[in-house]
């Protein structure tokens, strides 16, 4: 099983969305933190379940509308990114 591990990049991101939620409802904003995080914690298992992109990284839609980027080297999942569906793709 591979070891899940965050970018910077990846935990600010997740930390800016919990936030924004949170000022409109915190429990959804608790849930839907814990579920991103259930999602990429299930690529240990599955690190191939995203859909391919250059480079080596892959990209999976997590909880709708968010999508996660990652790359993987077989022991270990890096977290690239997380995003909301309707932002620009930083690639």
């Amino acid at each position: 099983m591979a070891e899940i591990s965050w970018s910077v990049q990846a935990s600010l991101q997740l930390a800016a969305i919990v936030d924004y939620i949170e000022q409109f409802d915190p429990d959804a904003a608790r849930r839907l933190g814990e579920r991103l995080i259930e999602v990429a914690g299930s690529l240990r298992r599955f690190p191939d379940r995203g859909r391919p992109l250059s480079h080596g990284r892959r990209e999976m839609v997590t909880v709708r509308p968010y999508i996660l980027r990652y790359e993987h080297d077989g022991e270990t999942v890096l977290i690239l990114g997380i995003r909301h569906a309707a932002q620009l793709s930083d690639d």
